[in-house]
């Protein structure tokens, strides 16, 4: 009776060590898919970039919903380049189904537009998936950089 205690002891440890080798071993590849970055620092906030020849940020207002009136061209908005950016806006408006609603000429940093003119006027409703579409030109020789699309709902009342 004491070798089969011990022989059935043993297969447990035996299969215990397996499922611990195995268990382990999954662990560690989903690990090494996460691909953690060794180089990253504790982020103390932002710092000063040490070359001249980088460009600073670019600072995009952000939007999840802007009302218009119904049936009207003239409407009111609050789109703005903030004073903190070294480049010109241009702004366009883009209904979901492609069309150009609105699009401005360049919007200097530090200066806004509180009424639009639209090209075609709305029906009351909501579109979903509406573009504002910011395009970012140089403040010394108006070349392109980087700009982004915003996708907010447009709500007409």
């Amino acid at each position: 009776m004491d070798k089969k205690k011990v022989m059935i002891a043993s297969l447990a440890i035996i299969v215990l060590l397996i499922i611990a080798s195995k268990g382990y071993s999954h662990f560690k590849k989903k690990v090494d898919l996460m691909n953690i970055d060794s180089s990253a620092v504790d982020w103390n906030g932002k710092k000063n970039k040490e070359s001249a020849n980088q460009e600073a940020t670019i600072a995009i207002p952000g939007f999840e919903k802007v009302t218009l009136k119904a049936k009207e061209t003239k409407q009111e908005v609050n789109f703005h380049n903030p004073e903190t950016n070294d480049c010109y806006f241009k702004l366009s408006l883009i209904h979901p189904n492609g069309s150009v609603l609105w699009t401005s000429n360049l919007i200097e940093p530090g200066k806004g537009m509180y009424e639009i003119e639209l090209k075609e006027t709305l029906s009351e409703g909501e579109y979903e998936d509406t573009i504002l579409k910011y395009e970012c030109f140089s403040l010394t020789d108006q070349s392109p950089l980087n700009g982004t699309e915003i996708n907010l709902k447009l709500v007409v009342v």
